[in-house]
């Protein structure tokens, strides 16, 4: 899932012949050989998606849960609400080898429990972490180590949660450790050696603040990082176009002119005016420029 932050919301109603569910719905167990998890919805279809959605907070780092339950009379027939909102990070790998466990259909809801083997997990997070030891980083120099850095942000990040997930089903695993401690060691090595000045055109302010946030400033080794944007314009039925090519360029603070990394962004909005419309190309920059830099300087 490319996805940054997800919500899940699993709303079931139960009314007095709740405790007709059997006890692998109420009372869902697990077992030695799944990650498994019950999800009940007003179709299959939701019902499966809100158990998979269950096996991935099992399976997140991040996850924060908000419960409401309230019970209301009338006359003689008492009802129950349930409603939980559940919040995680998304999971930095694809969940493979789901199987139906278990279905039942009751009162007008569906109730089918998922589950994934965990040696399956644990076989497809060791294949994708053995790839940690491919990744070198450079020697030359500290611009090139710096790119490194940069282009590898996000991949160290999603390892660092996927060997958790390994670790939480497996036990620690000393050689992956080892290599991504050093991955890592390097990795903060190699930013905290630059400081990256941001120049370029006043009327780019956001887009400018947003690269000083993403980008290092306390090393000794001098960087530049030039934004420049291009416009492109066009009008129908009274809306405005704006197309733009943002194009990013690394340099060295000495040489200005010798570019270390370039790449380029590129953004579409309408609007009722011009201005509004390059306001909005604008505030889309912002926000592509918010993801880690290996998504925005780099052919992924």
């Amino acid at each position: 899932m490319n996805v940054g932050i997800f919500a899940i919301l699993f709303i079931l109603a139960f009314n007095c012949s709740a405790q007709n569910w059997p006890n692998w719905v109420i009372q869902p167990q697990q077992s030695i050989e799944y990650i498994a998890a019950v999800g009940i919805g007003e179709s299959r279809l939701a019902a499966k998606q809100a158990a998979i959605a269950e096996i991935n907070t099992q399976l997140s780092v991040d996850v924060t849960t908000q419960q409401l339950q309230k019970l209301t009379k009338k006359n003689t027939q008492a009802d129950s609400y349930f409603e939980q909102a559940t919040t995680v990070t998304s999971l930095p790998f694809t969940l493979t080898g789901l199987v139906e466990l278990k279905s039942l259909q009751k009162n007008n809801l569906f109730a089918i429990k998922i589950g994934v083997k965990k040696s399956v997990l644990v076989k497809n997070l060791t294949s994708e972490l053995a790839a940690l030891s491919r990744l070198s980083v450079p020697k030359n120099s500290a611009e090139q180590r710096f790119i490194w850095a940069l282009q590898n942000s996000k991949k160290l990040e999603d390892a660092t949660k996927k060997l958790a997930v390994l670790e939480h089903l497996s036990g620690t695993n000393l050689s992956i450790n080892t290599t991504l401690n050093y991955l890592l060691d390097e990795h903060a090595m190699a930013l905290n050696a630059i400081s990256c000045d941001v120049i370029g055109a006043n009327d780019l302010s956001a887009i400018k603040s947003v690269l000083n946030t993403a980008l290092p400033q306390s090393g000794s080794v001098k960087l530049w990082m030039r934004p420049q944007v291009h416009w492109q314009y066009a009008q129908s039925n009274k809306e405005h176009l704006v197309k733009a090519k943002l194009t990013l360029a690394l340099t060295r603070s000495q040489s200005p002119f010798t570019v270390l990394l370039q790449h380029d962004l590129f953004a579409q909005e309408s609007a009722a005016t011009q201005e509004n419309a390059k306001q909005k190309v604008i505030n889309n920059f912002v926000q592509q420029l918010k993801a880690p830099a290996s998504q925005w300087l780099f052919d992924i």
